[in-house]
Protein backbone atom coordinates (compact mmCIF):
# COMPACT_ATOMS: atom_id res chain seq x y z
CA UNK A 1 0.00 0.00 0.00
CA UNK A 2 1.62 3.50 -0.43
CA UNK A 3 0.48 6.75 -0.23
CA UNK A 4 -0.56 9.56 -3.43
CA UNK A 5 -0.10 13.16 -2.05
CA UNK A 6 -3.22 14.91 -0.24
CA UNK A 7 -6.29 16.35 -2.63
CA UNK A 8 -5.17 20.14 -3.22
CA UNK A 9 -8.33 21.99 -1.90
CA UNK A 10 -7.76 24.95 -4.52
CA UNK A 11 -8.03 22.01 -7.70
CA UNK A 12 -11.40 22.95 -8.52
CA UNK A 13 -11.55 24.28 -11.79
CA UNK A 14 -14.20 23.40 -14.01
CA UNK A 15 -14.24 23.00 -17.93
CA UNK A 16 -16.63 21.73 -20.18
CA UNK A 17 -15.30 19.77 -22.68
CA UNK A 18 -15.92 16.22 -24.11
CA UNK A 19 -15.07 13.41 -21.63
CA UNK A 20 -12.24 11.20 -22.97
CA UNK A 21 -13.90 7.29 -22.98
CA UNK A 22 -12.48 4.34 -21.80
CA UNK A 23 -10.49 5.33 -18.59
CA UNK A 24 -14.95 3.95 -18.42
CA UNK A 25 -45.69 9.97 -16.98
CA UNK A 26 -47.34 6.83 -15.01
CA UNK A 27 -45.37 4.92 -13.25
CA UNK A 28 -44.57 1.52 -14.40
CA UNK A 29 -42.25 -1.51 -13.98
CA UNK A 30 -38.48 -1.11 -15.59
CA UNK A 31 -36.72 -4.30 -16.34
CA UNK A 32 -34.87 -4.43 -13.07
CA UNK A 33 -38.44 -4.65 -11.28
CA UNK A 34 -37.62 -1.18 -10.14
CA UNK A 35 -40.67 1.37 -9.72
CA UNK A 36 -40.38 4.07 -12.73
CA UNK A 37 -41.31 7.27 -11.36
CA UNK A 38 -39.67 9.54 -13.84
CA UNK A 39 -39.21 8.81 -17.51
CA UNK A 40 -40.01 12.16 -18.83
CA UNK A 41 -37.68 14.75 -16.28
CA UNK A 42 -41.15 15.49 -14.36
CA UNK A 43 -40.36 16.73 -10.91
CA UNK A 44 -41.07 14.58 -7.52
CA UNK A 45 -44.50 15.38 -5.61
CA UNK A 46 -45.53 19.01 -6.98
CA UNK A 47 -41.91 20.20 -8.50
CA UNK A 48 -41.11 22.27 -6.11
CA UNK A 49 -37.67 22.14 -4.59
CA UNK A 50 -37.04 20.55 -1.27
CA UNK A 51 -36.56 23.23 1.64
CA UNK A 52 -33.54 21.46 2.32
CA UNK A 53 -29.78 21.86 2.81
CA UNK A 54 -27.95 18.71 1.78
CA UNK A 55 -24.39 18.12 1.20
CA UNK A 56 -22.85 14.98 -0.65
CA UNK A 57 -20.23 13.32 0.18
CA UNK A 58 -18.25 10.92 -2.65
CA UNK A 59 -14.48 10.59 -4.47
CA UNK A 60 -14.61 12.56 -7.48
CA UNK A 61 -17.65 12.98 -10.23
CA UNK A 62 -17.32 11.11 -13.36
CA UNK A 63 -18.82 12.65 -16.14
CA UNK A 64 -22.14 10.23 -16.36
CA UNK A 65 -22.89 11.90 -13.08
CA UNK A 66 -22.52 15.57 -13.85
CA UNK A 67 -26.26 15.32 -15.41
CA UNK A 68 -27.75 13.43 -12.43
CA UNK A 69 -26.04 15.88 -10.10
CA UNK A 70 -27.31 18.71 -11.74
CA UNK A 71 -30.68 17.34 -11.81
CA UNK A 72 -30.60 17.21 -8.27
CA UNK A 73 -29.52 20.63 -7.50
CA UNK A 74 -32.26 21.71 -9.70
CA UNK A 75 -34.92 19.84 -7.00
CA UNK A 76 -33.22 20.91 -3.47
CA UNK A 77 -33.07 24.53 -2.32
CA UNK A 78 -29.09 23.96 -1.27
CA UNK A 79 -27.07 20.92 -2.72
CA UNK A 80 -23.83 21.19 -2.28
CA UNK A 81 -20.78 18.41 -2.85
CA UNK A 82 -17.75 17.69 -1.06
CA UNK A 83 -15.20 15.63 -3.19
CA UNK A 84 -12.19 13.45 -1.47
CA UNK A 85 -10.24 14.78 -4.91
CA UNK A 86 -10.82 16.02 -8.23
CA UNK A 87 -9.90 13.07 -10.27
CA UNK A 88 -8.23 9.51 -9.23
CA UNK A 89 -4.62 9.25 -10.99
CA UNK A 90 -5.80 6.50 -13.81
CA UNK A 91 -8.66 8.80 -14.78
CA UNK A 92 -8.26 10.86 -18.15
CA UNK A 93 -10.81 13.05 -18.32
CA UNK A 94 -11.00 17.25 -17.74
CA UNK A 95 -13.25 17.98 -15.47
CA UNK A 96 -17.00 19.20 -15.46
CA UNK A 97 -18.55 20.70 -12.32
CA UNK A 98 -20.74 22.70 -14.43
CA UNK A 99 -23.83 24.29 -12.56
CA UNK A 100 -22.85 22.42 -9.10
CA UNK A 101 -21.58 23.73 -6.07
CA UNK A 102 -18.42 22.07 -5.26
CA UNK A 103 -15.29 21.53 -2.95
CA UNK A 104 -12.64 19.45 -2.52
CA UNK A 105 -11.27 18.11 0.64
CA UNK A 106 -8.50 17.30 2.64
CA UNK A 107 -7.40 13.75 1.50
CA UNK A 108 -5.16 11.07 1.70
CA UNK A 109 -5.40 8.73 -1.34
CA UNK A 110 -4.19 5.21 -0.68
CA UNK A 111 -3.11 3.31 -3.58
CA UNK A 112 -4.31 -0.71 -3.18
CA UNK A 113 -4.15 -3.64 -4.66
CA UNK A 114 -7.68 -5.72 -5.66
CA UNK A 115 -7.22 -9.28 -5.81
CA UNK A 116 -10.36 -11.19 -7.16
CA UNK A 117 -9.88 -15.12 -6.26
CA UNK A 118 -13.05 -16.46 -8.32
CA UNK A 119 -12.03 -13.88 -11.37
CA UNK A 120 -7.97 -13.89 -11.31
CA UNK A 121 -7.35 -10.60 -11.56
CA UNK A 122 -5.29 -8.15 -10.01
CA UNK A 123 -6.45 -4.61 -10.15
CA UNK A 124 -5.23 -1.26 -8.61
CA UNK A 125 -7.63 0.64 -7.32
CA UNK A 126 -7.30 4.01 -4.64
CA UNK A 127 -8.78 4.24 -0.89
CA UNK A 128 -9.83 7.94 -0.20
CA UNK A 129 -9.94 9.11 3.54
CA UNK A 130 -10.85 12.87 3.87
CA UNK A 131 -9.64 14.04 6.86
CA UNK A 132 -11.86 17.14 7.44
CA UNK A 133 -15.10 15.83 7.50
CA UNK A 134 -16.65 16.51 10.27
CA UNK A 135 -15.07 20.27 10.12
CA UNK A 136 -16.93 20.92 7.20
CA UNK A 137 -20.03 18.98 8.38
CA UNK A 138 -19.90 21.58 11.58
CA UNK A 139 -19.20 24.28 9.10
CA UNK A 140 -21.92 23.85 6.55
CA UNK A 141 -24.39 22.27 8.83
CA UNK A 142 -26.76 20.28 6.58
CA UNK A 143 -30.51 18.76 7.47
CA UNK A 144 -29.31 15.36 5.25
CA UNK A 145 -25.86 14.22 4.62
CA UNK A 146 -25.54 11.65 1.42
CA UNK A 147 -22.50 9.67 1.56
CA UNK A 148 -21.21 7.83 -1.18
CA UNK A 149 -19.99 4.06 -0.56
CA UNK A 150 -19.02 2.38 2.86
CA UNK A 151 -16.10 3.68 3.90
CA UNK A 152 -14.51 5.97 5.78
CA UNK A 153 -16.16 9.29 4.38
CA UNK A 154 -19.50 7.58 5.68
CA UNK A 155 -17.92 6.32 8.93
CA UNK A 156 -16.91 10.34 9.42
CA UNK A 157 -20.85 11.53 8.22
CA UNK A 158 -22.73 8.73 10.37
CA UNK A 159 -20.78 9.78 13.38
CA UNK A 160 -21.83 14.05 12.49
CA UNK A 161 -25.30 12.96 12.20
CA UNK A 162 -25.14 11.02 16.06
CA UNK A 163 -24.38 14.15 17.30
CA UNK A 164 -26.04 17.04 15.46
CA UNK A 165 -29.13 15.28 14.45
CA UNK A 166 -28.78 15.23 10.73
CA UNK A 167 -30.13 12.14 8.30
CA UNK A 168 -27.88 10.20 6.81
CA UNK A 169 -28.55 8.72 3.46
CA UNK A 170 -26.26 6.04 2.14
CA UNK A 171 -25.46 6.23 -1.59
CA UNK A 172 -23.96 3.00 -2.35
CA UNK A 173 -22.65 1.42 -5.67
CA UNK A 174 -22.12 -2.55 -5.51
CA UNK A 175 -22.89 -6.31 -6.98
CA UNK A 176 -23.09 -9.50 -4.88
CA UNK A 177 -19.67 -10.66 -7.40
CA UNK A 178 -17.85 -7.54 -6.50
CA UNK A 179 -18.50 -8.24 -2.66
CA UNK A 180 -16.79 -11.69 -2.87
CA UNK A 181 -13.95 -11.94 -0.45
CA UNK A 182 -15.19 -9.22 1.88
CA UNK A 183 -13.31 -9.56 5.42
CA UNK A 184 -15.21 -10.13 8.66
CA UNK A 185 -14.20 -6.40 10.10
CA UNK A 186 -15.69 -4.64 6.81
CA UNK A 187 -18.77 -6.61 6.75
CA UNK A 188 -19.37 -5.37 10.70
CA UNK A 189 -18.78 -1.39 9.54
CA UNK A 190 -20.78 -2.08 6.96
CA UNK A 191 -23.86 -2.83 9.10
CA UNK A 192 -23.20 -0.46 12.31
CA UNK A 193 -23.29 2.00 9.17
CA UNK A 194 -26.27 0.57 7.78
CA UNK A 195 -28.06 0.54 11.11
CA UNK A 196 -27.61 4.62 11.51
CA UNK A 197 -28.73 5.48 8.07
CA UNK A 198 -32.27 7.00 7.64
CA UNK A 199 -32.55 6.12 3.69
CA UNK A 200 -29.76 3.71 1.06
CA UNK A 201 -30.16 4.08 -2.18
CA UNK A 202 -29.01 0.77 -4.48
CA UNK A 203 -27.34 1.05 -8.09
CA UNK A 204 -29.41 -3.01 -9.34
CA UNK A 205 -30.81 -5.51 -7.62
CA UNK A 206 -27.59 -7.47 -7.16
CA UNK A 207 -26.92 -4.45 -4.52
CA UNK A 208 -30.19 -4.46 -3.26
CA UNK A 209 -29.42 -8.38 -1.94
CA UNK A 210 -26.28 -7.08 -0.88
CA UNK A 211 -27.92 -4.40 1.04
CA UNK A 212 -30.66 -7.02 2.76
CA UNK A 213 -28.06 -9.56 3.44
CA UNK A 214 -26.02 -6.89 5.94
CA UNK A 215 -29.45 -6.43 7.80
CA UNK A 216 -31.09 -3.11 5.58
CA UNK A 217 -34.57 -2.85 5.88
CA UNK A 218 -36.75 -2.32 2.91
CA UNK A 219 -38.18 0.76 3.37
CA UNK A 220 -34.74 2.06 4.04
CA UNK A 221 -33.97 1.13 0.11
CA UNK A 222 -33.86 3.40 -2.96
CA UNK A 223 -33.24 2.62 -6.21
CA UNK A 224 -30.76 4.83 -7.73
CA UNK A 225 -29.69 3.58 -10.84
CA UNK A 226 -27.15 4.44 -13.29
CA UNK A 227 -27.78 6.51 -16.27
CA UNK A 228 -25.36 7.29 -19.74
CA UNK A 229 -24.96 10.98 -19.88
CA UNK A 230 -27.78 12.44 -22.44
CA UNK A 231 -25.26 15.59 -24.08
CA UNK A 232 -23.38 12.00 -25.86
CA UNK A 233 -25.16 9.47 -25.92
CA UNK A 234 -26.27 8.41 -29.60
CA UNK A 235 -29.71 8.32 -31.20
CA UNK A 236 -28.49 7.65 -34.75
CA UNK A 237 -30.98 5.36 -36.14
CA UNK A 238 -29.30 5.29 -39.92
CA UNK A 239 -26.61 2.60 -39.99
CA UNK A 240 -24.35 1.23 -42.52
CA UNK A 241 -25.21 -1.69 -44.00
CA UNK A 242 -25.59 -5.27 -41.61
CA UNK A 243 -22.92 -6.88 -43.55
CA UNK A 244 -20.37 -4.22 -43.54
CA UNK A 245 -20.79 -3.92 -39.78
CA UNK A 246 -21.80 -7.47 -38.19
CA UNK A 247 -18.01 -8.69 -37.74
CA UNK A 248 -16.82 -5.25 -35.72
CA UNK A 249 -17.07 -5.31 -32.30
CA UNK A 250 -16.17 -2.79 -30.27
CA UNK A 251 -14.71 -2.91 -26.74
CA UNK A 252 -14.64 0.23 -25.01
CA UNK A 253 -13.25 0.63 -21.08
CA UNK A 254 -9.46 0.76 -19.17
CA UNK A 255 -7.16 -2.24 -20.73
CA UNK A 256 -6.61 -4.07 -17.24
CA UNK A 257 -7.22 -7.49 -16.03
CA UNK A 258 -9.76 -6.85 -14.29
CA UNK A 259 -11.48 -5.42 -17.87
CA UNK A 260 -10.55 -9.00 -19.02
CA UNK A 261 -9.57 -7.95 -22.40
CA UNK A 262 -6.68 -10.78 -22.50
CA UNK A 263 -9.08 -13.75 -22.08
CA UNK A 264 -11.68 -11.76 -24.07
CA UNK A 265 -8.52 -11.97 -27.36
CA UNK A 266 -7.75 -15.55 -26.30
CA UNK A 267 -11.56 -16.77 -26.74
CA UNK A 268 -11.70 -14.99 -29.33
CA UNK A 269 -8.89 -16.14 -31.40
CA UNK A 270 -9.72 -19.70 -30.82
CA UNK A 271 -13.29 -18.93 -31.86
CA UNK A 272 -12.14 -18.09 -35.05
CA UNK A 273 -9.86 -21.51 -35.25
CA UNK A 274 -12.25 -23.86 -34.22
CA UNK A 275 -15.02 -22.21 -36.70
CA UNK A 276 -13.25 -20.50 -39.44
CA UNK A 277 -15.02 -17.26 -38.73
CA UNK A 278 -13.38 -14.02 -39.32
CA UNK A 279 -13.92 -11.03 -36.19
CA UNK A 280 -12.60 -7.40 -35.71
CA UNK A 281 -12.10 -6.19 -32.35
CA UNK A 282 -11.29 -2.25 -32.04
CA UNK A 283 -10.47 -1.48 -28.29
CA UNK A 284 -11.37 2.26 -27.45
CA UNK A 285 -9.23 2.76 -24.02
CA UNK A 286 -6.17 2.62 -22.32
CA UNK A 287 -4.44 0.73 -19.38
CA UNK A 288 -1.36 -1.62 -17.95
CA UNK A 289 -2.21 -4.45 -20.89
CA UNK A 290 -1.93 -1.63 -23.73
CA UNK A 291 1.28 -3.24 -24.63
CA UNK A 292 0.35 -7.18 -24.62
CA UNK A 293 -2.36 -6.44 -26.48
CA UNK A 294 -0.46 -4.17 -29.06
CA UNK A 295 2.03 -7.57 -29.37
CA UNK A 296 -0.80 -10.02 -29.72
CA UNK A 297 -2.59 -7.31 -32.81
CA UNK A 298 0.86 -6.80 -34.31
CA UNK A 299 1.34 -11.41 -34.74
CA UNK A 300 3.55 -11.93 -32.15
CA UNK A 301 3.20 -13.93 -29.07
CA UNK A 302 3.88 -12.98 -25.01
CA UNK A 303 5.18 -14.68 -22.57
CA UNK A 304 1.44 -15.98 -21.59
CA UNK A 305 -0.28 -16.17 -24.97
CA UNK A 306 0.40 -16.89 -28.21
CA UNK A 307 0.24 -15.53 -31.48
CA UNK A 308 -3.67 -14.87 -32.18
CA UNK A 309 -5.41 -16.71 -34.90
CA UNK A 310 -5.03 -14.83 -38.49
CA UNK A 311 -8.54 -14.16 -38.83
CA UNK A 312 -8.91 -12.49 -36.07
CA UNK A 313 -7.37 -8.55 -36.26
CA UNK A 314 -7.54 -5.89 -33.21
CA UNK A 315 -7.61 -2.40 -33.20
CA UNK A 316 -6.39 -0.39 -30.51
CA UNK A 317 -7.57 3.56 -30.56
CA UNK A 318 -6.63 4.40 -27.33
CA UNK A 319 -8.89 7.32 -24.91
CA UNK A 320 -11.16 8.94 -27.30
CA UNK A 321 -13.94 11.50 -26.61
CA UNK A 322 -16.83 10.81 -25.61
CA UNK A 323 -18.29 12.71 -28.69
CA UNK A 324 -16.57 10.29 -30.92
CA UNK A 325 -18.81 7.21 -29.44
CA UNK A 326 -22.17 7.39 -31.66
CA UNK A 327 -19.99 7.36 -35.01
CA UNK A 328 -18.06 4.03 -33.13
CA UNK A 329 -20.58 2.35 -32.27
CA UNK A 330 -22.15 2.94 -36.09
CA UNK A 331 -19.65 1.87 -37.40
CA UNK A 332 -18.97 -1.69 -35.56
CA UNK A 333 -22.11 -4.02 -35.05
CA UNK A 334 -22.24 -5.18 -31.38
CA UNK A 335 -20.37 -4.41 -28.19
CA UNK A 336 -18.62 -6.82 -26.45
CA UNK A 337 -18.07 -6.17 -22.41
CA UNK A 338 -15.76 -8.89 -21.09
CA UNK A 339 -15.00 -7.31 -17.64
CA UNK A 340 -14.63 -9.90 -14.62
CA UNK A 341 -15.80 -7.52 -12.11
CA UNK A 342 -18.09 -4.57 -11.89
CA UNK A 343 -20.69 -3.25 -9.84
CA UNK A 344 -22.47 -2.32 -12.75
CA UNK A 345 -20.68 -1.41 -15.91
CA UNK A 346 -22.20 1.81 -17.70
CA UNK A 347 -20.95 1.01 -22.03
CA UNK A 348 -23.89 -1.60 -21.47
CA UNK A 349 -26.16 1.45 -21.17
CA UNK A 350 -24.45 3.95 -23.59
CA UNK A 351 -24.39 0.99 -26.06
CA UNK A 352 -28.37 0.65 -26.05
CA UNK A 353 -29.24 3.97 -26.07
CA UNK A 354 -27.04 3.71 -29.70
CA UNK A 355 -29.26 -0.07 -30.38
CA UNK A 356 -26.02 -2.18 -30.05
CA UNK A 357 -26.34 -5.42 -29.33
CA UNK A 358 -24.72 -6.32 -26.20
CA UNK A 359 -22.11 -9.27 -25.70
CA UNK A 360 -21.67 -9.06 -22.19
CA UNK A 361 -20.02 -10.49 -18.92
CA UNK A 362 -22.39 -12.12 -16.41
CA UNK A 363 -19.86 -10.43 -13.64
CA UNK A 364 -21.30 -6.56 -14.96
CA UNK A 365 -24.52 -6.06 -12.71
CA UNK A 366 -25.56 -4.29 -15.87
CA UNK A 367 -25.20 -6.68 -17.95
CA UNK A 368 -27.35 -9.58 -15.68
CA UNK A 369 -30.35 -6.99 -15.01
CA UNK A 370 -30.58 -5.33 -18.57
CA UNK A 371 -29.57 -8.07 -21.07
CA UNK A 372 -31.72 -10.67 -22.61
CA UNK A 373 -30.08 -13.77 -24.80
CA UNK A 374 -31.93 -13.13 -28.07
CA UNK A 375 -34.05 -9.92 -27.21
CA UNK A 376 -31.00 -7.57 -27.14
CA UNK A 377 -27.76 -9.10 -26.75
CA UNK A 378 -26.24 -11.94 -25.30
CA UNK A 379 -24.97 -12.71 -21.72
CA UNK A 380 -21.19 -15.06 -21.53
CA UNK A 381 -19.48 -16.44 -18.99
CA UNK A 382 -15.70 -15.22 -19.64
CA UNK A 383 -14.30 -17.26 -17.10
CA UNK A 384 -16.25 -20.77 -18.61
CA UNK A 385 -14.51 -22.46 -21.03
CA UNK A 386 -17.24 -25.39 -21.67
CA UNK A 387 -20.48 -23.60 -21.44
CA UNK A 388 -23.63 -24.23 -23.45
CA UNK A 389 -23.20 -23.18 -27.09
CA UNK A 390 -26.36 -21.55 -28.43
CA UNK A 391 -27.95 -22.87 -31.35
CA UNK A 392 -28.15 -20.87 -34.52
CA UNK A 393 -31.88 -20.52 -34.47
CA UNK A 394 -32.37 -19.98 -30.87
CA UNK A 395 -31.16 -16.54 -30.94
CA UNK A 396 -35.14 -15.39 -32.36
CA UNK A 397 -35.97 -12.44 -30.25
CA UNK A 398 -38.74 -13.83 -27.98
CA UNK A 399 -37.18 -17.61 -27.34
CA UNK A 400 -37.70 -18.44 -23.65
CA UNK A 401 -35.02 -20.95 -23.67
CA UNK A 402 -32.07 -18.86 -24.81
CA UNK A 403 -32.84 -16.28 -22.28
CA UNK A 404 -32.21 -18.86 -19.28
CA UNK A 405 -28.89 -19.90 -20.67
CA UNK A 406 -25.14 -19.25 -19.39
CA UNK A 407 -23.17 -18.79 -22.31
CA UNK A 408 -19.54 -19.25 -22.85
CA UNK A 409 -18.02 -16.41 -25.48
CA UNK A 410 -18.17 -18.89 -28.55
CA UNK A 411 -22.00 -19.45 -27.47
CA UNK A 412 -22.64 -15.87 -27.66
CA UNK A 413 -20.69 -15.30 -30.62
CA UNK A 414 -22.56 -18.14 -32.83
CA UNK A 415 -25.83 -16.98 -31.85
CA UNK A 416 -24.82 -13.48 -32.90
CA UNK A 417 -23.71 -14.24 -36.11
CA UNK A 418 -25.94 -16.59 -36.86
CA UNK A 419 -29.31 -14.14 -36.64
CA UNK A 420 -30.28 -12.75 -39.99
CA UNK A 421 -30.75 -8.89 -40.71
CA UNK A 422 -34.25 -8.41 -39.48
CA UNK A 423 -33.76 -10.35 -36.09
CA UNK A 424 -30.76 -8.05 -35.61
CA UNK A 425 -32.43 -4.83 -36.41
CA UNK A 426 -35.30 -6.15 -34.43
CA UNK A 427 -32.67 -6.40 -31.46
CA UNK A 428 -31.04 -2.73 -31.94
CA UNK A 429 -34.93 -1.40 -31.46
CA UNK A 430 -35.34 -3.82 -28.46
CA UNK A 431 -32.15 -2.55 -26.91
CA UNK A 432 -33.00 1.10 -26.98
CA UNK A 433 -36.87 0.40 -25.92
CA UNK A 434 -35.64 -1.40 -22.83
CA UNK A 435 -33.09 1.44 -22.00
CA UNK A 436 -35.16 4.59 -22.32
CA UNK A 437 -36.29 4.64 -19.09
CA UNK A 438 -32.32 4.81 -17.66
CA UNK A 439 -32.43 8.34 -17.80
CA UNK A 440 -30.49 11.30 -15.85
CA UNK A 441 -34.00 12.79 -14.82
CA UNK A 442 -35.19 9.06 -12.88
CA UNK A 443 -32.16 8.89 -11.39
CA UNK A 444 -32.15 12.15 -9.61
CA UNK A 445 -35.54 10.97 -8.54
CA UNK A 446 -34.17 8.37 -6.53
CA UNK A 447 -32.13 10.40 -4.66
CA UNK A 448 -34.51 12.83 -4.15
CA UNK A 449 -37.04 10.27 -2.93
CA UNK A 450 -34.36 8.83 -0.39
CA UNK A 451 -33.60 12.58 0.51
CA UNK A 452 -37.17 13.19 1.22
CA UNK A 453 -37.77 10.32 3.26
CA UNK A 454 -34.76 10.83 5.51
CA UNK A 455 -36.14 14.36 6.28
CA UNK A 456 -39.67 12.59 6.66
CA UNK A 457 -38.11 11.30 9.74
CA UNK A 458 -36.22 14.32 11.48
CA UNK A 459 -39.24 15.06 13.56
CA UNK A 460 -40.04 11.57 14.66
CA UNK A 461 -38.17 8.29 14.84
CA UNK A 462 -39.41 5.16 13.78
CA UNK A 463 -41.44 4.53 16.91
CA UNK A 464 -43.13 8.37 16.58
CA UNK A 465 -40.49 9.24 19.49
CA UNK A 466 -38.37 12.20 18.74
CA UNK A 467 -35.40 11.52 16.28
CA UNK A 468 -32.31 10.89 17.46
Amino acid sequence: MSAVLPANPESNESSQASPLVGSSGDDSTARDGSVVTETKGKSVGDGSPLDAKVVFLTHYIPLYQVRVLQEITKRIRDFQILLSTPIEPNRNFRLDWSGLNVEVQKTVTLRRRWRHAKAGFDDQLFVHVPYDTLKQLKRIRPDVVVSHELGARSLAAARYCRRSGARLVLATFMSEHTEQGRGRLRNWARRRLIRSADAITYNGPSCREVLLSLGAKEEQLFHLPYAADDRTTSRETKRPPESEVRRRLLCIGQLSQRKGVLPLIRQASDFCAANNEALEITFVGDGPCRSELETLASGGSTDEHGSIDSRLKIHLLGNRPAAELPELMRDHGAIVAPTLADEWLLVTNEGMHAGMPIIGSIYAQSVTTLIKNGRNGWQYDPLSHGAPNMEPNSCKSGSSDSSQTTLDLSGALRGYLAADNKTIAEMRENARHDIQDYTPARSANGAIEAIRSALNQRDAGPTGKPAR
